[in-house]
């Protein structure tokens, strides 16, 4: 990964960092006439929708990567659940997490929405931001500080 793919990633900080974000919201399950209900599914925010695409157009999204096999390895689980290990993550971690993030989400509608809110996506574009150079005010987690 470049710098540049770094700072693609960097510049989502400020807007995750936003008080009251919300990656998105779950929809559906109503009834929209009676005994027809519209199946449950997650309406992405804007900039969840433009970070997609970013990973994709940055190549954050791996190709031939088994990620679901990853995803049950003991280094993806440790990325995952300890919130400090993304700290110290190198640029290919960043992308297999990334990877496993997004893609998850095309078979478990809302899996994109549990990372952004468990703060698994706000970790990872803090870590892209300090690889990519950002002066540590803009990379220390104000929770940290």
């Amino acid at each position: 990964m470049t710098t540049a793919d770094l700072q693609a990633l960097a510049a989502f900080l400020p807007a995750l960092r936003e008080p009251g974000f919300r990656a998105g919201e779950l929809c559906g399950g109503d009834e929209i006439e009676p005994g027809v209900f519209r199946a449950p599914f997650v309406s992405y925010a804007p900039v969840v929708d433009s970070f997609v695409e970013t990973a994709y157009a940055h190549a954050w999204v791996l190709k031939g990567f088994d990620w679901a096999a990853w995803a049950q390895s003991a280094e993806a689980k440790a990325l995952r659940d300890d919130e400090t290990a993304v700290r110290s993550a190198t640029p290919e971690q960043l992308a297999r997490l990334l990877t496993v993030c997004i893609r998850q989400d095309r078979f478990v509608d809302g899996a994109l929405m549990d990372a952004f809110d468990s703060g698994l996506i706000p970790r990872i574009v803090q870590r892209a931001a300090a690889l990519a150079g950002a002066p540590p005010s803009l990379t220390v987690d104000e929770s940290d500080a």
